[in-house]
């Protein structure tokens, strides 16, 4: 089957619509008092501020020639039951050696971009890199049918790898993509050598003892907890009616950079996000549609996988886990361990839920010092 070079290239047409409907936002004005504070959601002044930027000093082309800078392609992959996909990925090859191959899996509100900044420290570590587009993400399609699950976009991952000629492989992943990672070593052990994952969202386990919990344990536990109670309004929302909230995020760009903003803020360890980085993400959901997207808490309800996947599926290649204290599903070691064969844990001093592109360097360095440890392909 064919894999085709693919560019970003986004019509003149579409960037002087965006350009109207920027000039023509309706921003609220009744609740600008900011007393409130962030959570109230994303402040007026922010989006403010960040619209002002946009329509002034922003630049699409500028920013679509960084991102064309990683070698992108596309091809279609089946699956049966739900037909044909075309799928994007980034494949980025180092020039060393036996290099290692590495599937990168994002999540939402993420994209296949969030690896570029570490490309450069894992290319000369010895490391191929394929960051896919996750399907109804970005510049990858979705099925119409319904009960298109995790698993299905395990199998259309290593579909992919293995179209790239990768008989064993490696896996990183943080939010949707962690379940993928899981779901990818339960499925496919004779070619998913390691998995390594800066998310673990799963029940307690069942203890003869009650584990002792460090502090940074502790502290983790209590961030899950703020999250599960106070911070999945989004999650109903978008598990609920995706379709419904689709059209108001396809058709306002401002609507979209807003839900976007509360979400990347209160997420990250304290990153100063520049308004062209938040620009940027945005669109890279804002151009194809981010209904599909949304679409992915429908058919794949977060406790219900962690349920499924603690079961009798105990992952037995070896796990490694990066551990950024601002992470929203960070559970303990010892929890960890009950499902998975936990061989690498390295507990950092900041970052947050986008590991990749907040401490770059960071997961970098740990998913060097892991997999050149663990590869016996």
């Amino acid at each position: 089957m064919a894999i085709s070079p693919f560019k970003i290239s986004i019509p003149d047409s579409e960037l002087d619509l965006l350009s109207r409907k920027l000039e023509l936002a309706r921003l609220p004005t009744n609740i600008a008092n900011e007393q409130w504070g962030e959570d109230n959601g994303v402040t007026v002044s922010k989006v403010s501020e960040t619209v002002k930027f946009w329509r002034e000093n922003y630049n699409w082309r500028k920013e679509e020639a960084r991102l064309n800078e990683m070698p992108q392609f596309r091809t279609p992959i089946d699956v049966e039951g739900f037909g044909t996909l075309d799928i994007h990925f980034v494949h980025s090859t180092s020039p060393a050696k036996d290099a290692i191959p590495l599937l990168f899996l994002h999540g939402w509100p993420g994209s296949f971009s969030e690896i570029q900044k570490a490309l450069p420290q894992l290319h000369k570590a010895g490391f191929h890199v394929v960051s896919p587009s996750l399907p109804g993400y970005g510049f990858s399609s979705y099925p119409d049918k319904k009960g298109f699950k995790h698993v299905h976009h395990a199998e259309v991952m290593h579909k992919v790898m293995s179209r790239l000629g990768y008989k064993q492989y490696v896996v990183q992943g943080g939010d949707w993509g962690a379940f993928i990672t899981r779901c990818l070593a339960i499925m496919y052990p004779q070619s998913v050598t390691a998995i390594h994952m800066n998310m673990i969202m799963m029940p307690k386990p069942d203890f003869d003892k009650e584990p002792e919990y460090t502090p940074f344990e502790k502290a983790s536990l209590e961030r899950n907890a703020w999250f599960s109670q106070t911070q999945t309004a989004y999650l109903q929302l978008q598990g609920s009616k995706p379709r419904t909230l689709g059209f108001a995020m396809h058709d306002s760009p401002v609507g979209m950079l807003a839900w976007m903003a509360d979400k990347v803020f209160l997420w990250s360890d304290a990153y100063p996000w520049t308004p062209t980085e938040l620009i940027t993400w945005t669109l890279l959901h804002y151009f194809p549609g981010p209904t599909t997207g949304f679409q992915m808490y429908k058919e794949n309800d977060p406790d219900e996988m962690a349920v499924a996947l603690q079961g009798n599926t105990y992952v037995k290649v070896p796990t490694g886990v990066s551990a950024f204290p601002k992470e929203l599903g960070l559970m303990p070691r010892s929890w960890a361990e009950k499902q998975a064969n936990v061989v690498f844990w390295r507990e950092h001093s900041s970052g947050g839920h986008f590991a990749a592109y907040e401490r770059p360097g960071e997961l970098a360095g740990d998913l060097i010092d892991f997999y050149k440890e663990v590869w016996k392909a």
